[in-house]
């Protein structure tokens, strides 16, 4: 099993701390981590800048980089 995930989007219903994060993980497949096991995994984007699930996520400097506009 991998060790590392990239967070991929923040799960609904929406609040001010949401408490699951969808996650790829090394082998490209996706699951859903709790925030505080997304967050205790280090390394990854952090969870306040991914976008909800269905909104388009925020690049501000992804020009030549292979970035999705929305979520999945």
């Amino acid at each position: 099993m991998a060790t590392s995930f990239k967070g991929l989007y923040l799960c609904l219903p929406k609040q001010a701390q949401p408490t699951r994060i969808r996650a790829e993980d090394g082998e490209h497949g996706q699951l859903t981590l709790s925030r505080e096991d997304y967050e205790a995994r280090g390394g990854q984007p952090p969870w306040q800048s991914l976008p909800w699930a269905g909104e388009e996520a925020l690049a501000p400097d992804a020009t030549g980089k292979d970035i999705p506009d929305t979520s999945m």
